[in-house]
């Protein structure tokens, strides 16, 4: 085959893996509700714990959904910086399920798991991964956004061991180690450094 004829090939192939890759129909927020209204996002307080509640948000009206997983995570260090035996820490803390079904608007089904590595796989990362999908493994149309469920969240105590930095106390949801959607930011804490302004603040304006 000459060679020109291969590039040809290889870039046909990218081109049609991008036009085949589905963009996700959703994004998953978290929302400091302060209005019982999933279609506001509020996500800054002074206060060191919060009520957080968990959104699912089409990225257009009238979205298929079917399957979703993610991640709740954030800023995670090693403890101490680059510990061989993996200790990690997070400056968050929460008690929605780390195991078991963990969404409460009806007709869903979801799932928790903690993941049993050890360190941080990104920075932000997580640890806990959710899913979450319509009963019987169907889809569903989804219009406008809607509250999945609510948990506590607090700033974490400062770290105890020696060596150990305290990471920033801001919550995220994350379809993958190192990206988000979103964050909420407790006891006044700042946002990550030198990162983009969240997309949900350009969607919201669907549905004002």
């Amino acid at each position: 085959m000459q060679p020109h004829h291969c590039r040809i090939l290889i870039l046909s192939f990218f081109a049609l893996t991008f036009m085949i890759t589905p963009a996700l129909a959703y994004e998953i927020m978290l929302d400091i509700d302060t209005d019982n209204d999933p279609t506001t996002i509020n996500v800054t307080t002074e206060d060191t714990s919060a009520v957080v509640k968990v959104i699912l948000w089409p990225t257009m009206p009238d979205e298929i959904i079917g399957l979703v997983t993610f991640g709740l995570g954030g800023e995670c260090h090693g403890c101490p910086p680059n510990d061989i035996n993996g200790v990690q820490t997070y400056g968050t803390s929460f008690d929605l399920p780390v195991e078991g079904p963990w969404v409460t608007a009806p007709g869903f089904d979801s799932e928790a798991a903690y993941a049993t590595y050890l360190g941080c796989l990104g920075n932000p990362g997580y640890h806990l991964l959710l899913s979450f999908e319509p009963q019987d493994g169907s889809t569903v149309i989804l219009n406008q956004p809607i509250f999945l469920a609510e948990f506590n969240a607090w700033r974490s105590d400062p770290p105890v061991l020696d060596g150990c930095t305290q990471p920033s106390s801001y919550l995220m949801a994350m379809p993958g180690q190192g990206e988000w959607w979103n964050y909420v930011l407790l006891g006044g804490a700042d946002g990550p450094f030198a990162t983009e302004v969240s997309t949900w603040g350009k969607i919201k304006s669907i549905y004002r």
